[in-house]
């Protein structure tokens, strides 16, 4: 039976997170996105995210020793809903750093964690990104594909104690304000990707390693997705997270149950298209009332609202399910995944329609709101592919939630 009784702390940090959203984020969400569209790589709100720091918001994923909170699955899906209502792109960048944090405490060396994640803890403006997308790969990294064509093909070579990296990689989160990288690469061409890929671990600065072209994108500006190229980057044996080959292991998903945390990417963007749409039919009047107390529009809010309270529960459930391994079902984190998208687009394209002639101007929230649901159509997979694994994991097939 999943307790839906948040507590205290969860209650504490939701409050915290709403507050700072308020506060720091909603006045500048427009100005940032409307700046995107001319400087992709120049929009990013810094003096937000030292703000985040103050509060101690940035490092939620670290372990308590760290000065973190070491948040389970159900806990970020609570605080990013909250940043997701408010601003999208933002609201990835947490959860990015949230869980990247989370997983080099986990499953880093002693070593690695003094290396990286106590910098990043002292750094304000540090964050975290992980390299797996590249031009000609992406979903059949995960699916997975098992030929050993496909996946993966940045290059990873044995040269004495050390790795030699080389290739590039594409639409890759954070990539344009990141510190610190987990770069997967092919250390056995002979076998699949999901086999033979391996997590380097590495700095900004590492020589050889570069940072191309911020992507110009639809919307989800602030999670500020780029390319990276790698040309003879040299990395040393210590810094193998896990182990060689393990990239796509059991072990390395620790994460990869957190299907709910990106399903909450399309519930915090439909909550905030719904308030804001709510907003909007309370404060106008047309033919001599309030639009709310339309038929019509009172039906369309009804409809919003049920949406995005049933996607929530299937989240909950979920993430509910993660942290509690032995009721995990791997079909409600596909389930809450896939419906979460199907709400998100739903509830902002109707946010849209509520909102009139208003809702295609910019200077007014709904056509943000539906630019960034449409991110989440490609988030960890393409929508066919979720669908896909249902359907294979109905069938009893082991694929991955992601």
């Amino acid at each position: 039976m999943v307790d839906m009784r948040l507590t205290d702390e969860q209650l504490e940090l939701q409050s915290l997170v709403r507050e700072f959203c308020e506060k720091e984020l909603r006045p500048i969400a427009a100005e940032c996105d409307r700046k995107s569209q001319s400087d992709p790589a120049g929009c990013f709100p810094v003096e937000a995210l030292k703000a985040a720091s103050k509060l101690g918001l940035r490092t939620l994923g670290l372990p308590r020793e760290m000065g973190g909170r070491d948040i389970d699955t159900l806990t970020h899906c609570i605080l990013l809903e909250e940043v997701m209502a408010v601003e999208p792109g933002f609201g990835a960048m947490f959860h990015q750093v949230w869980r990247l944090a989370q997983h080099i405490s986990r499953v880093g060396t002693e070593e690695q964690r003094e290396k990286y994640l106590i910098p990043f803890a002292e750094d304000d403006t540090c964050l975290i990104s992980i390299a797996q997308t590249e031009p000609g790969s992406g979903t059949d990294n995960t699916f997975p594909y098992r030929g050993v064509d496909g996946g993966i093909k940045l290059s990873a070579v044995k040269d004495g104690n050390e790795w030699v990296l080389n290739g590039t990689k594409h639409f890759v989160a954070c990539a344009s304000t990141a510190r610190i990288f987990i770069v997967i690469g092919r250390t056995e061409p002979d076998l699949p990707a999901p086999d033979g890929a391996t997590q380097f671990l590495m700095w900004r600065d590492t020589p050889g390693f570069r940072v191309g072209r911020t992507h110009d994108k639809l919307g989800g500006a602030l999670l500020m997705n780029a390319e990276l190229i790698l040309e003879n980057v040299r990395v040393p044996e210590s810094d193998i997270l896990m182990g060689i080959n393990e990239g796509f292991s059991d072990k390395a998903r620790h994460y990869g149950r957190g299907a709910p945390m990106v399903a909450t990417f399309g519930l915090g963007t439909a909550r905030g298209a719904y308030e804001a749409a709510l907003a909007y039919a309370r404060e106008t009047v047309r033919q001599g009332k309030p639009l709310i107390q339309h038929d019509p529009i009172a039906m369309r809010l009804a409809d919003m609202l049920t949406l995005i309270e049933a996607t929530r529960s299937a989240i909950w459930r979920a993430a509910w399910g993660s942290d509690n391994r032995e009721h995990y079902l791997q079909r409600d984190a596909a389930v809450s995944s896939y419906f979460s998208t199907v709400c998100a687009r739903t509830v902002c394209e109707s946010a849209m329609q509520i909102f009139g002639k208003d809702g295609y101007l910019r200077n007014f929230p709904a056509e943000k709101y539906m630019r960034d649901a449409l991110m989440t159509n490609h988030i960890n997979n393409t929508v066919d592919v979720r669908l896909l694994k249902i359907g294979r994991a109905l069938a009893g097939e082991l694929v991955s939630p992601l």
